[in-house]
């Protein structure tokens, strides 16, 4: 069973624990699904596109990178095996219209072979523990960033829903331009 921390980080957010965690120990961004091992490490962090297709990656620890991944020629795609590789699934916040969806921070202590690295257990849990301890509780489960807060707070962002909002027939009509 793994370990997670759920949150809600803006870009603003992500760059400030993403330098935070790598002055804990230098990391590497990778993505969980790539079609060219060459490209598997996201060297630019941009924001969340509309879609969600940058949304899905893992941190590495530099020093120590232990990572599996398999292709899956159906797709033409290689995947990161999350639970046999020494990461952390790092799910950003995708924004929908004005709200934000939660994100979340979740690795396995354990693969096949028995429990991973003492190293690998110390660091990753150092990630989710840098989250609880640097931003404020929303709810029972999830944690925000600060500017996501500010943000909440000024009525200028809507925290959640976990999934994408439901749209009226009508709307989708008007937002695609049928009306």
């Amino acid at each position: 069973m793994g370990k997670q921390v759920t949150f809600y980080m803006t870009h603003e957010d992500e760059r400030r624990f993403l330098v935070s965690a790598d002055n804990l120990s230098p990391l590497k961004i990778i993505h969980n699904t790539f079609a060219d091992e060459s490209k598997m490490e996201v060297l630019s962090l941009q924001p969340v596109d509309t879609l969600g297709t940058n949304a899905n990656l893992s941190l590495v620890n530099a020093a120590n990178m232990r990572i599996q991944y398999e292709f899956f020629p159906s797709s033409g795609n290689y995947r990161v095996n999350l639970v046999e590789s020494e990461v952390v699934q790092f799910n950003r916040c995708k924004p929908i219209k004005t709200w934000l969806a939660n994100g979340r921070l979740w690795f396995e202590e354990k693969s096949r072979q028995g429990k991973k690295s003492a190293a690998f257990s110390k660091w990753a849990n150092s990630l989710l523990n840098w989250v609880r301890n640097n931003y404020e509780r929303h709810g029972n489960q999830n944690f925000v960033g600060p500017n996501a807060l500010e943000l909440a707070r000024a009525g200028k962002l809507k925290l959640g829903p976990p999934i994408e909002p439901q749209i009226s027939l009508e709307e989708r009509k008007r937002i695609l331009g049928v009306l």
